[in-house]
């Protein structure tokens, strides 16, 4: 985490902040390379955080805020101006307390010094407020930065994942269209009717809508891969392979401290102690402000003897301001302040009871997606089997060609939900190391 004193350096892209302070991305980046072990999506994920124009956008919001923090810093420094003056005059005579005017130059030279005494912390937490809304922002940009990072994860299993199923689909495509072949034949030589004819080409109509269809998706969702890395359509080449791997096992007993490790949960925090801390700026304003203010300089008519002991001159303005009638506009604000601070507080409470309801909800998708993996595992099997089985059959006459497809479609059907509810797995996954804030 980036220190209250850190010095934002000129950074132009979100690479330079990993390198210059961020602990925490190069964590989560770990999380990652621990979890899915896979070098191509490690490499989009890289190229995403160089290219993606809104995590740019979102880190130079937090250069912003630390620049902003230094500002309030200053104003409780000795403010210290220099100037030199030229003023070329003409006094009118009925000015003048002798009754003649007077006409020349004066050169002045001087330091001008002001400095407001921070007796009653206004300023300094005003400070503290800058730093944690500073704290915030960069909370918020390493919430982007993790969220983009899931999402190009997401994207690249689910593409993966479409691979395997335009695969399957474009084998049954094959098998079903060797069928209608086979069938029209048969139809021809009369051993089968026409219905069997219009069964099979119904089959594989079907099959080849659902590829498209498969084909369609993986298409968006390569687009919007493109879009996260910062490039178009056009220019985006990614080759997809089919989702061999079983998605990574979830470990049990995870700490519930993970929690803390989560960016927004981290943000809502530093927000509500900016408004704690605005609270005391308002309650601070309605104390006086104290400030000491002196000048020392030289001043003459003559550039020559500007810098002569003769022509120097220094002054010293102590001054105390006390606010007495602002037409309620100090209670106003402190009200104000107060408001926006239970505000952040109820934010705060809602977001980790998010937290622990979307991680809950994350823990029982997987157990129970396990669970039907294992079952649509068995129907797979079974279904391959009776698929076998009935063509035998039919090819020795036993059964009609209708349990055959029957037996075809039953199992094309358990092989495509197989395939999506492991595509469900990695999202399952995903999604729960987004929900703790980093790798379990």
């Amino acid at each position: 985490m980036i220190g209250p004193d850190y010095e934002a350096p000129e950074l132009n892209t979100p690479s330079a902040y990993h390198n210059a302070a961020s602990n925490q991305a190069s964590s989560l980046m770990g999380g990652w390379r621990q979890l899915f072990q896979s070098p191509e999506l490690i490499a989009l994920i890289e190229k995403a955080e160089r290219n993606n124009h809104t995590l740019i956008a979102a880190w130079q919001s937090v250069v912003a805020s630390r620049a902003i923090t230094r500002r309030f810093k200053a104003e409780g420094l000795p403010q210290v101006d220099t100037g030199l003056s030229v003023n070329y005059f003409n006094n009118s005579d009925a000015v003048a307390q002798d009754g003649s005017g007077d006409s020349g130059e004066r050169y002045d030279a001087d330091v001008l010094a002001r400095w407001e005494l921070d007796l009653f912390g206004k300023i300094r937490r005003s400070v503290q407020a800058a730093e944690a809304n500073a704290d915030a922002q960069e909370a918020l940009y390493q919430d982007f930065l993790f969220t983009l990072q899931a999402d190009v994860a997401s994207l690249y299993f689910q593409i993966q994942s479409f691979q395997s199923e335009i695969e399957l689909l474009q084998r049954s495509q094959e098998t079903r269209q060797e069928s209608l072949d086979l069938i029209k034949q048969r139809f021809q030589a009369g051993t089968v009717s026409e219905l069997a004819v219009a069964q099979t080409t119904s089959l594989l109509a079907n099959a080849e809508s659902r590829l498209y269809s498969a084909m369609r998706t993986q298409n968006s969702l390569k687009y919007a891969l493109a879009a996260l890395l910062g490039e178009t359509p056009g220019t985006f080449r990614f080759i997809p392979s089919p989702l061999d791997d079983d998605p990574p096992k979830v470990p049990a007993g995870i700490p519930g401290d993970l929690l803390s490790r989560r960016p927004d949960i981290r943000a809502a925090e530093r927000s509500l102690a900016a408004s704690n801390e605005f609270v005391g700026v308002a309650k601070a304003s309605f104390f006086p402000s104290i400030t000491l203010s002196g000048t020392l300089g030289y001043a003459s008519r003559d550039w020559n003897n500007l810098f002569n002991s003769g022509s120097s001159f220094d002054s010293l303005r102590p001054g105390v301001t006390v606010p007495l009638f602002e037409g309620g506009r100090l209670r106003a604000n402190e009200q104000q302040a107060l408001a926006l601070y239970k505000k952040d507080l109820e934010l705060y409470m809602q977001t980790v009871i998010s937290a622990v309801t979307e991680t809950e909800d994350m823990l029982q998708s997987i157990r129970l997606l396990d669970q039907q993996r294992i079952a649509i595992g068995k129907a797979v099997e079974a279904s391959q089997q009776a698929r076998r089985i009935s063509l035998l059959q039919y090819q020795r006459g036993l059964s009609d060609f209708i349990t055959a497809l029957d037996a075809e479609r039953t199992a094309l059907d358990a092989e495509q939900q197989f395939v999506q509810v492991k595509r469900a797995q990695y999202l399952a996954a995903i999604n729960l190391v987004r929900a703790l804030g980093g790798a379990w």
